[in-house]
């Protein structure tokens, strides 16, 4: 079976690339042909080819969520766009295509041209506004995927409150858990994200971006800091896009305001997360609106007692204080109280650690991967006999 991916980005630290990288470890031994779109290079490329994967590169039309004067042009490019990746799918003899996040459209057009099976991979946020926007694009979305994975119950609902059930599914990311596992901490990993063997590290892991609400972790960092003497914070993560260079200045600035210099280490992008959530005490996630949040789910794997918003999909992955706790979003006074509940009562937090464990195993990747081989090979055999090549 050949499958023809869409992904609107290659960018260093990329959940939605992690988590398709993910399944595709699954999926290429089980006799998968896969190919890769990409607009352009970029820092995935090598690990998708490592793994097997044909990559593409084709101009694509990515969906934004503000207006610009590059706006008006979006229809032309979206056409050039279906135009490109339908020529590229008859050539390589696609049988499905799958578009890996919603901002691309393409997929869906060029699919229906060509008379192939479309799915569509919801990865965004819990947030559908403005309504009449999401209205618009869950009406065409499902008007051009035969079938939708969405990342957590709680993105699935933004197709359900309109009506659209049948087709929709909530599938998790995968993770492979024979790499996100219990395990002692890696001493040379806790010094290289600035904590001695007595200190408590309290970290998050994820882009630097605004969404991420990195300004309350650094607040509730400052009111940790005062409670508890041997506590140091880590950021890991980077910022690359324009409008994360200078939220990444304005973190550092808020830090240096708080005078947790000394105490908090932004850490930049790791290629080792498994062992970086070994070497944390308490993860946390301030995430506004997470669609899913791999890390929590990683942090889970790997047995760490954690804070996260209550917001979004975390709460339903932590079943709102069995597996993890939960605390208000944008509010540093409640994510700092339940940090240091867990600190004071670590045979709790270790007990919920344990379960979570436990509950990881429902992101296991050859369990998601054996209900996406099932989508396709149903889709696939309902449609028929793969494109002819062009000429």
């Amino acid at each position: 079976m050949r499958v023809l991916y869409l992904n609107p980005f290659s960018q260093e630290v990329s959940g939605p690339d992690e988590s398709l990288r993910t399944l595709l470890t699954d999926l290429i031994p089980r006799g998968l042909e896969a190919h890769l779109v990409l607009p352009a290079p970029g820092p995935q490329v090598p690990r998708y080819e490592a793994l097997g994967v044909h990559v593409h590169f084709v101009p694509l039309a990515v969906l934004r969520r503000t207006l610009s004067l590059a706006t008006s042009a979006y229809p032309a490019q979206l056409l050039r766009a279906a135009y490109s990746v339908g020529r590229l799918a008859r050539r390589i003899r696609a049988d499905l295509i799958h578009t890996n996040m919603e901002v691309l459209l393409e997929g869906g057009l060029a699919a229906r041209a060509m008379g192939l099976p479309h799915v569509l991979h919801y990865r965004g946020n819990s947030l559908d506004r403005p309504r009449p926007v999401f209205d618009a694009l869950v009406a065409l979305w499902t008007r051009t995927a035969d079938h939708v994975f969405c990342i957590s119950q709680a993105t699935a609902e933004i197709f359900q409150r309109r009506g659209h059930v049948e087709g929709v599914e909530a599938l998790y990311n995968p993770v492979d858990l024979t790499l996100f596992q219990p395990g002692p901490a890696d001493p040379r990993v806790r010094r290289e994200l600035g904590a001695g063997p007595e200190d408590c590290l309290i970290g998050t892991v994820g882009r630097i971006h605004p969404r991420k609400d990195l300004e309350t972790f650094i607040r509730a960092a400052a009111r940790i800091a005062a409670a508890l003497p041997n506590a140091r914070f880590v950021i890991v993560g980077s910022g690359e896009a324009d409008l994360e260079l200078p939220y990444r200045a304005q973190l550092d600035a808020l830090a240096r305001e708080h005078g947790l210099q000394a105490r908090l280490l932004f850490a930049g992008p790791r290629r080792d997360v498994p062992e970086v959530m070994r070497a944390l005490d308490v993860f946390v996630l301030t995430s506004r609106h997470e669609g899913f949040g791999r890390v929590v789910a990683e942090a889970m794997a790997t047995g760490r007692p954690m804070v996260v918003t209550d917001e979004g999909a975390p709460p339903e992955l932590v079943q709102r204080g069995r597996f993890g706790l939960c605390a208000p979003p944008a509010d540093p006074a409640g994510f700092a109280t339940r940090v240091l509940e867990l600190t004071s009562h670590r045979a709790r937090a270790a007990e919920r650690a344990a379960a979570a464990v436990q509950a990881a195993s429902e992101f296991d990747v050859r369990a998601v991967g054996d209900r996406v081989w099932d989508v396709y090979q149903r889709l696939v055999t309902r449609t028929g006999a793969p494109t002819a090549p062009v000429p």
